[in-house]
C-alpha cells in the first residue's frame, strides 16, 4: 500500500511537472514566433511606406509641374517614374489623372485601356468612394487588396494634386502585393512558419485564412490610412512545435520514477514483514473490543428509540412491567399513558399492572402473563380499560416480550389506543347505513307495490284491446281502440322504465351471463320497435361485420333492452329516413381500466378486445349544449312547456347504467339537423353455440348461382337485403327506383325480385316485369308493419314485413324457387285463413288462479279467442282444493298475490301433494316484476313466468311452450 501511495505521488508529481514544462515549452515557442514576425512585419511595413513616399514625391513632382506644357509634362513625367520604377520593385504603373481622367501612365505598355478613362465614372463602383476620398482629403488613399485586370493580386494608392488650393488631378500608383511581400522577406511557404495578411475590416486576403483562428500571435502593419494584420503560427502548430522535448523530458521522468519505485519497494516490504506479525497478533483483541463496542451501542440505541417512542407518541400509552411476576408490577409509565389513563407517572411505579382493568379482565391478564413468558410470542386484541376517574373506554393492546442479551424475559412492553372516538364514528356509520338500508327498502316496496297497482289495470286495458283489433272493426273504430292500445303500451313502457331505475338505483340488479346468438338478439330488438318506425314510414337496417362472432356470452335481455332504448330513441327524433345499427369488434388496448389486469374481464378484454355498437339515425340531431344531459336521469333535449317529444328521461339513463354494469361505455355524436351517432361498447366474451344449433338447418343450395335484384329505396335497407341474398350464395343487383330496376332487368338475367313498396316509379319495374319473358320471374315485396299486401298485377310471391330477418328471406327464397307462383299464392292463402281462424286447444285442461274479476273476464277472453277452456279459482286455497279434486288440470295460471293464500304458497303444496303423474305445468301470471320475482317463482316450483299486463301473443306462445306446441 504505501509502494502505491508512493507511486502515485511520484506519478502525480511527474504529472504535473510535464504541465509546467509544457506551459513554459509553450510560452518560448510564441515569444520566438513572435519574434520572427516583428521581423517579418516591421519589413513589410517598411517596403510599403517606401512605395508610398514614393507616391508622395510624384505627387510634389506633378504639383511643380502643372504649369509646363503638356508635351514638356509628358517627358519629365516618364522621365521622373522610370527613376522610381528602377528604385522600387513591386510597382505596377504609375498614372497621373488630370481632373480625374486618365492621361499620363507609365510603363507606356500598360497605357491602353487607361487613357481617357475618368475615376470618377468609368472604374469599378466599389473605387470610386477611394477616388473620391482622395481628391476631399489630399491625403493618399488605399484600396482594398483586389485581383487586377492584368492578374494577380494588388492594391492601388491614390493621392489629389491641388493647383492654388483647387482640385487639379489624382495620381496613382498600382501596388502587385506579393512582389511587396517578396522585397520585404516574407515566404509564406516558409516551412517554419504559417503567415496570413488581412486588412483593417478582417478580410484574410494573403496566406490561410485558419491561421487567425489558431491563437497566433499578430503583428500590426500601420498604413497612411488604416492598417493590416499580420498573423503567424508555427508551421506543426503549437502543440506539435513543443511535442518532441515534451515526449524526451516525460519518457526521462517515467524511468527516473520507476528506478526511485523499485528502490522504495525494496525498503517497505521489509517493514511490512515486521508489521504483519504485530497485526496478526493484535487482531483477536480488536475483534473482542469491536464487538463489545457493538454490543453496548445497540444496547444503547435500544434504550434511546424506546425513550424517544415513550417520549413522542403522546396519543398511544406504553406500560413496561414485570413479565416475571404473577400479579405484573408497572416499571414504567410514558406520557401517553398518562394522557389516557389520567395518572401521573409517580402514582403507578411498581404498582400492580391490574389497577388498570376492570376486575373481571384480572385473571385474562394473568394468563397473559404465563402465555408470554412460555412462548414469548406477542398477543394483541381490544379491550376495556379503567381510568383514574372510574371512566371505562375501549382501547386496542398489543403486549410485546422484552428480552435480555440471553434471551430471558425480564418484562413486558403494553401498547395501547384509546379508540373510543373510532367506535363512536363506527357505531354512527352502522347507524347510517341502517337508515339507508331501511329507505331503500321502503322505496323498493313502494316502487314493488305502485308497479303492482298500476299493472293490474293495465292489464285489462292491454288485454281487451288486443281482443277488440282481432274483431272485425270499422276503420274508425279500430283506429281508437289501436290508439287506446298504444297509449296503454307507453304507459307500461314508463312503469317499466321506472322500476328498473328504481332497481339499479337499489343496486339489485343483476346480470346474467349465459350464451345467446348475437344476430338473434339484434332481431329480435328490431322486430320489438318496428311497429313504430313503421308509423313514420322509416326503415329499419342492421349490419354484422365478419370478424364479429355468432354467439357470445352475456345478458341478451339487457342487450335488447339497450338496444331498444336507443332504437326508440332515434325513431322519436327521426322523421324521415332511416335508423341502422352496425356491430364490429376492435382490439381494446387498455385492459386495466375495468377490474385490473389480472380480472377474468380484463383477460377478456386483452384476448378478444370490444364488441362496439353504434345506432345511426337521420333525425333532428341534438343541440352542442344539450350532448351532457344526454345520460342524466330525468333529462330532456328539449324541456321547454311546449316540447314536441314526450317521455320519461330515464331510457338513456337505464342504457348508460346497464352498458357500465356489462364493463362497457356508452358515448353519443350529433350534427343538428344531420342526424345522431350512438355508440357503445362492452366487452367481447365469444361463445360456442348449443350442439342442437347445428340439427334441422336447411339446405340452402337451391339458391346458389341465383341472382336477386333489390329494387329498395333507402341505402341501409337496400344494402341489408344485399347482404342476406350474398350470404345464401346469390348474387345481387341494387336498383334505387323503378327506372334502375327496369334498365337492370332489361340488360341483365335476374332470377328473384326484392322490392319494397315505397319504391319510387314503381309502375315502370311493373310494366317491365308484366311482360311475356318475364312472367316466370317471383316477386318477393317487403312492406312497412301492418302494411297490407299490395300485389301488382297478382305478380307478388311472397311478402315480407320491414325489418326482414335473415331467415325470413333465405325461407321466402326457397318457397318461391321450389313451387310455381300459382301454388305458392294458395299456400300463402291457406296459410293466412289457417291463421285468422283460432287454434282449437279444446282438450287442454286449464285452471285460472286469479282473485281480480277484471283480470279474469281479460284472462278468459284470451284463452277463448285463442281456442283453450279453462276454470277459475278465485285464491290459492281453492287452486288447491281444485286440483286435488276429481278434475285433473295441465296447465294452471297462477297469480302471486291473492287472498287466504298466495300463488307462492299454493305452488309448493302442489308440488309436495300431488303425485309427479298428476303435476300440471304452472305458469306465474303477475304484476310483480322486480328484481327476484322471476327467480322466486322458479324457485318455488313454477315452470314458466309471464308478467302484467298480459299481451296475447305473450300468452299464446307461453301456452304452446309449457304444452309442447300442440
Amino acid at each position: 500500500m504505501q509502494t502505491a501511495l508512493f507511486a502515485l505521488v511520484l506519478l502525480l508529481a511527474w504529472w504535473q511537472a510535464g504541465m509546467w514544462y509544457e506551459d513554459r515549452l509553450m510560452a518560448e515557442e510564441h515569444f520566438r514566433v513572435a519574434s520572427g514576425l516583428h521581423l517579418h512585419g516591421n519589413s513589410l511595413s517598411m517596403a510599403v511606406s517606401e512605395r508610398l513616399k514614393s507616391l508622395e514625391s510624384l505627387a510634389a513632382f506633378v504639383q511643380t509641374e502643372i504649369a509646363s506644357p503638356r508635351t514638356a509634362l509628358d517627358e519629365e513625367f516618364s522621365g521622373f517614374s522610370s527613376q522610381i520604377f528602377a528604385s522600387s520593385s513591386g510597382i505596377c504603373n504609375l498614372a497621373v489623372a488630370p481632373h480625374g481622367v486618365f492621361r499620363y501612365v507609365y510603363p507606356p505598355e500598360n497605357r491602353s485601356g487607361m487613357i481617357g478613362q475618368s475615376l470618377f465614372t468609368d472604374i469599378q463602383p466599389a473605387f470610386r468612394g477611394d477616388v473620391q476620398r482622395a481628391a476631399d482629403s489630399g491625403d493618399i488613399v488605399l484600396s482594398p487588396p483586389h485581383q487586377m485586370k492584368r492578374g494577380g493580386l494588388g492594391l492601388v494608392a491614390r493621392k489629389a494634386v491641388f493647383e492654388n488650393e483647387t482640385f487639379w488631378g489624382i495620381v496613382s500608383m498600382t501596388i502587385d502585393i506579393p512582389a511587396i511581400l517578396d522585397a520585404a522577406g516574407l515566404n509564406f511557404s516558409s516551412s517554419i512558419l504559417n503567415m496570413a495578411l488581412r486588412d483593417g475590416k478582417g478580410d484574410v486576403f494573403y496566406g490561410d485564412g485558419s491561421v487567425f483562428e489558431a491563437d497566433p500571435e499578430l503583428y500590426r502593419v500601420e498604413l497612411s490610412e488604416g492598417y493590416w494584420e499580420l498573423a503567424a503560427v508555427p508551421a506543426a502548430g503549437w502543440a506539435g512545435a513543443v511535442q518532441v522535448p515534451l515526449r524526451m523530458a516525460q519518457m526521462g521522468g517515467l524511468v527516473i520514477i520507476c528506478l526511485l519505485i523499485i528502490l522504495f519497494y525494496t525498503t517497505v516490504s521489509r517493514q511490512d514483514t515486521l508489521n504483519l506479525e504485530v497485526m496478526e497478533r493484535t487482531e483477536d483483541l480488536n475483534r473482542e473490543l469491536a464487538e463489545r463496542r457493538r454490543a453496548e451501542k445497540a444496547l444503547l440505541e435500544r434504550d434511546l428509540y424506546l425513550k424517544a417512542i415513550f417520549q413522542a407518541a403522546t396519543n398511544v400509552a406504553f406500560i413496561i412491567a414485570d413479565a416475571n411476576n404473577m400479579q405484573p408490577l408497572i416499571l414504567d409509565f410514558s406520557p401517553g399513558a398518562e394522557k389516557a389513563f389520567g395518572y401521573h407517572r409517580n402514582e403507578v411505579l411498581n404498582r400492580p399492572a391490574t389497577m388498570l382493568l376492570l376486575p373481571q379482565d384480572h385473571e385474562r391478564l394473568y394468563r397473559a402473563a404465563v402465555r408470554i413468558k412460555d412462548d414469548k410470542q406477542s398477543y394483541s386484541g381490544f379491550i376495556s380499560l379503567l381510568r383514574r376517574s372510574g371512566e371505562i373506554f375501549p382501547a386496542m393492546y398489543s403486549i410485546h416480550p422484552l428480552l435480555d442479551e440471553s434471551g430471558a424475559i425480564y418484562g413486558a412492553l403494553g401498547v395501547c389506543i384509546d379508540i373510543t372516538e373510532q367506535k363512536k364514528l363506527e357505531e354512527e356509520l352502522i347507524r347510517a347505513k341502517e337508515a339507508a338500508e331501511a329507505s331503500s327498502q321502503a322505496k323498493a316496496e313502494f316502487t314493488a307495490s305502485v308497479s303492482h297497482e298500476m299493472r293490474t289495470p293495465l292489464n285489462a286495458v292491454i288485454g281487451m284491446t288486443d281482443l277488440l283489433l282481432e274483431q272485425d272493426l270499422d276503420p274508425v273504430a279500430r283506429d281508437y281502440v289501436a290508439t287506446v292500445r298504444s297509449s296503454g303500451l307507453s304507459l307500461l313502457a314508463i312503469i317499466n322504465e321506472i322500476l328498473d331505475f328504481s332497481r339499479m338505483d337499489a343496486r339489485k340488479m343483476t346480470l346474467a351471463d349465459e350464451p345467446f346468438d348475437l344476430r338473434e338478439a339484434l332481431e329480435t330488438s328490431m322486430d320489438q320497435v318496428a311497429p313504430w318506425a313503421s308509423e313514420k314510414r322509416l326503415d329499419l337496417a342492421y349490419f354484422i361485420d365478419e370478424g364479429v362472432p355468432g354467439w357470445i356470452t352475456g345478458d341478451a335481455q339487457r342487450l335488447r333492452q339497450v338496444l331498444v332504448n336507443l332504437l326508440s330513441n332515434a325513431i322519436k327524433f327521426t322523421d324521415y329516413g332511416e335508423v341502422t345499427v352496425s356491430v364490429s369488434s376492435e382490439k381494446e388496448g387498455d385492459v386495466s381500466a375495468v377490474g385490473g389486469k389480472n380480472s377474468p374481464d380484463a383477460r377478456c378484454r386483452e384476448e378478444w378486445g370490444r364488441l362496439v355498437f353504434h345506432v345511426i339515425d337521420t333525425g333532428i340531431g341534438i343541440p352542442e349544449d344539450r350532448m351532457s344531459r344526454l345520460f342524466i336521469p330525468f333529462s330532456q333535449v328539449d324541456t321547454s312547456l311546449s316540447r314536441k317529444y314526450s317521455g320519461t328521461g330515464l331510457g338513456l339513463a337505464i342504457s348508460s347504467r346497464l352498458v357500465e354494469l356489462m364493463g362497457g361505455s356508452i358515448w353519443a355524436e350529433s350534427s343538428p339537423g344531420i342526424g345522431s351517432r350512438f355508440h357503445f361498447a362492452i366487452p367481447l366474451k365469444p361463445a360456442s353455440p348449443p350442439a342442437a344449433c347445428g340439427f334441422d338447418q336447411p339446405n340452402y343450395s337451391a339458391l346458389a348461382k341465383k341472382r336477386a335484384l333489390i329494387a329498395f329505396f333507402r341505402a341501409a335497407g337496400r344494402e341489408m337485403l344485399a347482404r342476406h341474398v350474398t350470404a345464401l350464395g346469390m348474387t345481387a343487383a341494387k336498383a334505387i327506383n323503378g327506372g334502375e330496376a327496369s334498365l337492370l332487368l332489361a340488360g341483365e338475367r335476374v332470377d328473384v325480385v326484392v322490392a319494397g313498396t315505397d319504391l319510387p316509379e314503381a309502375e315502370r319495374m311493373w310494366e317491365r316485369l308484366g311482360r311475356e319473358d318475364m312472367r316466370s320471374v317471383p316477386v318477393i315485396q317487403v312492406a312497412f308493419f301492418g302494411e297490407k299486401s299490395r300485389p301488382m298485377r297478382g305478380r307478388v310471391s311472397s311478402f315480407l314485413t320491414r325489418p326482414v330477418r335473415k331467415k325470413q328471406m333465405a325461407a321466402a327464397l326457397l318457397r318461391v324457387f321450389e313451387a310455381g307462383e300459382r301454388e305458392m299464392a294458395e299456400k300463402q292463402a291457406a296459410a293466412e285463413r289457417s291463421s285468422a281462424e283460432p287454434s282449437s286447444h279444446q282438450n287442454y285442461r286449464i285452471l285460472l288462479a286469479e282473485d281480480n274479476p277484471v283480470n279474469q273476464k281479460v284472462a278468459l277472453a284470451m284463452l277463448r279467442h285463442l281456442g283453450y277452456r279453462a276454470d277459475v279459482a278465485e285464491n290459492g286455497r281453492q287452486v288447491l282444493n281444485m286440483v286435488e279434486g276429481v278434475k285433473k288440470y295441465d296447465v294452471i295460471l297462477m297469480d302471486i298475490q291473492m287472498p287466504e293464500m298466495d300463488g307462492l304458497q299454493a305452488t309448493r303444496l302442489i308440488r309436495s301433494r300431488l303425485p309427479s303423474s298428476e303435476q300440471p305445468r304452472i305458469v306465474a301470471m303477475t304484476a310483480y316484476t322486480m328484481q327476484g320475482d322471476r327467480e322466486q317463482c322458479l324457485a318455488a316450483g313454477m315452470d314458466e313466468y309471464i308478467s302484467k299486463p298480459v299481451k296475447m301473443e305473450d300468452l299464446k306462445v307461453t301456452l304452446e311452450r309449457v304444452t309442447g306446441g300442440a
